[in-house]
């Protein structure tokens, strides 16, 4: 086709360039040109044939192609399907596993946690400083422990049963009472008790530290028992040790026993002063009573004899004599007064020995009602103290809450101080009390024992006068 367009081109300019030639040469000229044209024609007919046939075979191969491939597209759409599937089956697979995981890494994690913050208050970790490090890598937040970590955290647990059964001895490093590094023989029994003895023979129990890293000496002396019990056991001359099984809050007391009275009594607030006042004027009282009592001599029973030998006799002037030296006796005072009414009644002799028992009491029961009032009133005094410490802490949580219990110690301490302090003053004046009422009533009853008998025997020997009517009759 571009041959034929080409050729007519050219003619179309020969023409123009030929004006000046012979027609019948330029007719001939367009025959053979029109003739090679229609040759060129039936050329590119031909090759447009062959051209439209092998882009018909090209079409087939091309549409059997696509068909070929549409078959194929839809059996890997299908497998596609198919995997799409499979892999949503997975991701849940996947997604449960990962949970699975994470719940296991969390609770290798909680329990590493838990081991790290049991071996900080225990008194092995000093001894085996590894268990950090081995914790620190369980406890990477971006790697997962895996089955390592869980053998490792087993193997701390099982390494902690084995010594905590056992007892050793050593020679270690600590932080002593002072703040300073100390070298020292140490004793550990189990995970329960650790002590300590220096060269110049100072002794004392050990607790971890914050972190349980080190060793730090308990605040206080152990006192002269444990002390021996201590000393005998690291000479390895004794077999028993003492043992903490509060995993250090009896030994931390130690501490606080050193605490002075002055502090403890300041703590109690201004009502310890009066119970201390309570405390102090009931003990003058009953040492007052208690020597004034003493001043009572016994032997009535032989003064008595005496008195009544001399009444058999009718030795009057003798037995009078006899009261009159013996006057320290409450009971020869009573029958030396009663002897002045020899010869009246019998009612007349009764009375004037109650009469001398009466004047006799008020000396031997004094002070006893203020004791017995004092003993009343120190655990009033205490309890009086109990309330104003708790309205003193009461009156702290409304203003600050309870979130620092420190805030709140005083008015506990005062609390509870005058309480115990009420008390303790309380209960030996009590003893007291009823020691010295019961020495008492032991005189009165020994008094009117012998009243009786002295009655008696001046019945028998006729020194008491008849009553008219009832004792005539008689």
């Amino acid at each position: 086709m571009k041959h034929a367009f080409f050729t007519l081109f050219s003619f179309i300019i020969l023409t123009n360039g030929v004006q000046a030639q012979n027609w019948d040469k330029a007719t001939n000229d367009v025959k053979v040109i029109a003739e090679k044209a229609k040759q060129n024609a039936i050329q590119t007919t031909a090759i447009l044939a062959e051209e439209k046939r092998t882009l018909g075979n090209e079409k087939a191969a091309l549409q059997a192609s696509i068909n070929q491939k549409q078959i194929n597209f839809e059996s890997l759409k299908l497998q596609y399907d198919k995997l799409l599937e499979h892999e949503k089956k997975l991701k849940e697979d996947l997604a449960a596993q990962a949970h699975e995981l994470k719940t296991i890494d969390g609770t290798i994690r909680t329990s590493a946690k838990q081991a790290r913050d049991y071996f900080n208050e225990i008194l092995t970790t000093p001894e085996y400083p590894q268990r950090a490090t081995v914790l620190e890598e369980i406890l990477q937040p971006e790697k997962f422990p895996g089955l390592s970590g869980i053998r490792n955290l087993l193997t701390l647990y099982l390494n902690e049963m084995t010594v905590s059964g056992e007892i050793t001895r050593r020679t270690g490093t600590f932080i002593g009472t002072d703040g300073l590094d100390k070298t020292g023989e140490l004793v550990r029994i189990g995970t329960f008790t650790e002590a300590y003895r220096l060269e110049d023979g100072t002794l004392g129990f050990l607790r971890p530290s914050s972190n349980g890293a080190k060793l730090v000496a308990v605040q206080g002396a152990p006192g002269w028992s444990l002390s021996k019990l201590m000393n005998a056991y690291f000479d390895k001359e004794g077999i028993a040790f003492p043992v903490d099984i509060s995993n250090g809050a009896a030994f931390t007391r130690l501490a606080q026993e050193q605490k002075s009275v002055w502090d403890w009594l300041r703590a109690g607030g201004l009502l310890v002063w009066p119970i201390i006042l309570v405390g102090f004027v009931a003990m003058g009282l009953v040492v007052e009573r208690f020597y004034a009592l003493s001043k009572i001599r016994g032997n009535s029973d032989r003064n008595m004899e005496k008195i009544l030998t001399m009444v058999s006799k009718g030795e009057w002037e003798q037995c009078r004599d006899f009261c009159r030296r013996k006057s320290q006796f409450p009971t020869c005072r009573i029958i030396g007064h009663t002897l002045k009414y020899i010869g009246s009644t019998r009612e007349i002799i009764e009375n004037a020995f109650h009469e001398g028992l009466l004047k006799e009491l008020p000396t031997l029961e004094r002070f006893l009602p203020t004791l017995n009032v004092l003993a009343s009133v120190a655990p009033l005094l205490g309890l009086l103290g109990t309330v104003t410490g708790m309205i003193n802490t009461f009156q702290i949580i409304t203003l600050y809450g309870t979130g620092d219990p420190r805030m709140m110690s005083g008015g506990i301490s005062e609390a509870l101080i005058t309480t115990q302090l009420g008390l303790a003053v309380a209960v030996p004046i009590m003893i007291l009390h009823h020691v010295l009422e019961r020495r008492v009533d032991k005189i009165i009853g020994d008094m009117e024992e012998k009243g009786t008998g002295f009655a008696v025997a001046l019945m028998k020997k006729g020194q008491v006068k008849k009553r008219e009517g009832l004792d005539a009759a008689a």
